[in-house]
């Protein structure tokens, strides 16, 4: 406690200690956290301090649980206002804010709240007016579910209210342009998507898509946002075009086993504490270390490499700054001409770069490392109070990444000299290497060192936001959002906890369809893609055995479906023989312009098939039921699981599938709450028939929940990348969906009707399997707008599926 006013003046003391007091009637908790909180209001805003009082007493009228959740959250709204502003506007706009939350906790605190954890990101795109007639906006909402999600900025509709009149350039409005200008730039065909579609725990893209901010303020000028625009996809095309995304080649197989045998895990050296550590525990928690055990399987990427250092967080960042810093050099030297464009970007971050002495210690590398990466060198204080800092940096960015030729794999072997580079540093060298400049006296130095030490031990404030975080955003793990409410926010009451990602692993965030509030909550869903790690072959090699007479006769009959005959192509420039008609017009067009069409000729052509398809199979606990047990012979006629019996379907309908030729995938789910869906890719479209598939089909087993809809998008947005004609995507469930927080049946409901239709307007073919017949006319409500049959039998299941496949697809 003596902490919370132990740097503050004798009258500030005074009036905490007084009006802490004054909340005991609240309760000792309301009062202690007021007094901790309390002691950071006075020592960022002290101006605003008694308004905040005042807001603090609205609330309280509405319970102490909002109240506790109000003042903990407090503390963040003050630093990130004084840590984007000069203390007078800070205290202006702070002020505003605060009156309106005010306005708001009248009505209700937990809007309030709301609006306040908004305010911060809110404040970053648009000015004080435009949010203070947003928050205004949702007043006018009725309903109390409604108005929370829409200051929590959940929904649609609520961030497009927000962005309407907003500053800068929004992705929406140049992204057609941006995607010509991509593809003009590297012939390449790409498509253009907002950081909100892109992975939040591992930003990885998928070598066709590049991810840009919704929206660019940079500049407040709306052409040179536009250009900001321009580099940061030019950037990002170079990681497709100049292989940060490459996979197992020779280059990276061998940075992977330098990197791997320097910190084996018994190497405890490489393992030590270092200086940086409390600046990586606020970044997140590092992946663990992939072991070749676990890696044994795997497409080898820069991602494997960097889970292989034991601080993994800090090492993404540091290849970060290195990729982006080879990506520019190889782009100045392919295009020419954007050089105008990289130097206005450059010249801009170097004037807004912080004086090296107001950093902490701890973050003086990480600046130091850009300033040499991207600005074209270390500024002049920075190489003068860091001269040998900067002299190693810039020796191993030379070795590594000036070659007009350097890969991926050399910024790794960089990120390796580097981290290692760091793990030495410790604050203490920070302190040596602070050199005193000759035109100032020994008193002024020492006051310069002093304030630039006394910042390791004070609480970090966050850094004033640029472009530089725009560069990184493709590599950065989610930043950490506000605390949670500890249960004063009804509607989110239940929620199972995010679960970590495993090594390999990819998550993604989907937005979900609210019935009640006939809007969309932005990324409200976490569908985590993962690999089936236990199993083998022996489950398939069984089933072929169990049907070993329908399973030639499946191939006989698909490899029927394999369009053999060749069909007849007119209008060719040149071919097998004349096209009559096309010879006819030919003269006629000749005598009368003389400008006559040379396309004469016929070819016959092979047809082929073009249908890609995605199975999707509910691995819910509910598909453990046995079906088939004899009631009087229960142990030597014990029946079969549910889920057993769709993986015997999986298994004919692949042998079906190799035979005809048609590209597929399979894919499992289950979901143990909105953040923790699993998406289990058992074959991926451009995967063959292996072993290791058929290991993976074998593991299948039944899991927890069934959040359909989420899977189902996911299933969509893998689906529409392949190009064919026909694409299908068929889910096998037993049942209707149901999640711990998925609302009622008809929430549920409602939101895989709003999936299958947003399928459909993409251009694929849902085609929904079930068994469930007590259901039907629920089935009917959630099925009816798609194709969908029911099997009464479902020990019948395998022999129909191909069946079924064969009439979508004939």
């Amino acid at each position: 406690m003596p902490d919370a006013i132990e740097t503050l003046g004798a009258d500030a003391a005074l009036k905490l200690t007084r009006r802490a007091a004054s909340f005991l009637e609240r309760g000792g908790a309301a009062a202690f956290h007021l007094l901790i909180t309390g002691g950071e209001v006075l020592r960022a805003l002290p101006e605003c301090f008694d308004q905040w009082i005042d807001l603090l007493w609205t609330v309280a009228s509405h319970g102490n649980a909002g109240l506790v959740a109000f003042i903990r959250s407090s503390p963040l709204f003050f630093q990130t206002i004084t840590s984007t502003k000069d203390h007078q506007s800070a205290v202006a706009l702070a002020r505003r804010v605060i009156a309106l939350t005010r306005d708001i906790a009248r009505v209700d605190s937990e809007s309030a709240l709301a609006c306040l954890r908004s305010s911060a990101k809110a404040l970053h795109t648009v000015s004080i007016e435009q949010f203070e007639s947003w928050a205004r906006a949702g007043l006018i909402s009725g309903d109390t579910r409604a108005r929370r999600s829409y200051y929590a900025l959940e929904t649609r509709s609520s961030n497009e209210a927000l962005r309407v009149g907003g500053a800068g350039v929004s992705l929406e409005s140049v992204q057609l342009l941006l995607r010509l200008y991509v593809e003009a730039l590297t012939g390449r065909s790409v498509e253009i998507a907002p950081l909100a579609a892109v992975p939040s725990e591992s930003r990885i893209g998928d070598g066709r898509t590049i991810h840009l901010p919704s929206v660019v303020t940079e500049f407040g000028d709306e052409e040179l946002d536009f250009r900001l625009y321009k580099v940061l996809a030019a950037h990002a095309a170079g990681q497709i075009e100049f292989g940060t995304y490459e996979r197992d080649t020779d280059d990276l197989l061998a940075a992977y086993a330098a990197i791997a045998e320097f910190y084996d895990p018994k190497n405890q050296d490489a393992r030590d504490s270092f200086a940086l550590d409390g600046y990586i525990a606020e970044s997140g928690t590092g992946v663990p270390p992939v072991t070749h055990a676990q890696d044994a399987h795997a497409t080898l990427d820069y991602r494997h490499v960097l889970n292989l250092f034991p601080m993994s967080a800090l090492a993404r960042r540091i290849f970060g700054t290195l990729e982006n810093g080879r990506i520019d050099r190889r782009l100045r030297r392919t295009y020419r001409g954007l050089a105008r464009d990289l130097d206005l970007i450059r010249e801009h971050l170097r004037n807004r770069r912080p004086k090296i002495v107001d950093l902490p210690p701890a973050l003086v590398p990480f600046e130091l490392l850009f300033q040499i990466t991207l600005l074209g060198g270390a500024l002049d204080d920075a190489r003068e109070f860091y001269r040998q800092i900067v002299s190693e940096l810039e020796t191993i960015v030379a070795d590594y990444l000036y070659d007009g030729k350097a890969t991926v794999a050399d910024t790794l072997m960089a990120t390796s000299r580097v981290y290692s580079l760091f793990q030495s540093i410790s604050l203490e060298d920070s302190e040596q290497q602070i050199e005193v400049p000759e035109e100032l006296d020994q008193e002024d130095a020492s006051k310069m060192a002093e304030q630039m030490l006394s910042e390791r031990n004070a609480d970090r404030k966050p850094q004033r936001r640029d472009a530089r975080e725009l560069f990184n955003a493709w590599n950065s793990e989610a930043e950490g959002e506000f605390d949670e409410l500890d249960g004063s926010e009804t509607w989110s009451e239940g929620e199972t906890p995010e679960q970590g990602l495993e090594a390999g692993e990819v998550a993604f965030n989907y937005d979900e369809w609210d019935r009640e509030l006939v809007d969309h909550r932005v990324g409200w869903c976490r569908v985590v893609e993962k690999k089936v790690k236990r199993g083998n072959r022996n489950f398939v090699d069984d089933t072929r055995e169990r049907y070993r007479g329908l399973v030639s006769s499946i191939r006989h009959q698909f490899q029927l479906m394999k369009p053999e005959n060749l069909t007849r192509v007119a209008n060719e420039i040149d071919g097998e023989d004349y096209d009559l008609n096309a010879v006819v017009d030919y003269f006629i067009d000749r005598r009368a312009d003389g400008h006559q069409s040379e396309r004469i000729y016929t070819k016959r052509l092979r047809r082929r098939r073009d249908v890609a398809v995605s199975f999707l199979l509910d691995q819910s606990s509910s598909t453990a039921r046995t079906i088939g047990r004899h009631p009087l012979q229960p142990y030597t006629h014990p029946g079969r699981r549910i889920i057993e019996i769709e993986k015997e379907g999986l298994v004919l309908m692949s042998e079906a599938l190799e035979a005809v030729g048609d590209v597929y995938a399979i894919n499992g789910f289950t979901s143990e709450g909105r953040r923790n869906v699993k998406f289990y890719v058992l074959k991926d479209f451009n995967e063959h028939y292996s072993d290791e598939v058929m290991r993976r089909i074998g593991g299948i087993t039944y899991q927890n929940n069934t959040r359909l809809g989420a899977a189902i998008r996911h299933a969509t947005a893998k689906l529409e990348k392949q190009d064919a004609r026909t694409r299908l995507l068929i889910v096998l469930s037993d049942g209707r969906p149901y999640d711990h927080d998925y609302g009622d049946a008809r929430y549920a409901r409602e939101d895989t009707r709003e999936a299958l239709r947003q399928a459909k307007t993409a251009g694929i073919t849902p085609f929904c399997i079930t068994i469930d017949r007590e259901s039907e006319s629920e089935l009917r409500d959630l099925y009816g707008e798609v194709g969908y049959t029911i099997i009464d039998d479902v020990l019948t299941l395998p022999e129909r599926l191909p069946g079924i496949y064969r009439r979508l697809t004939t």
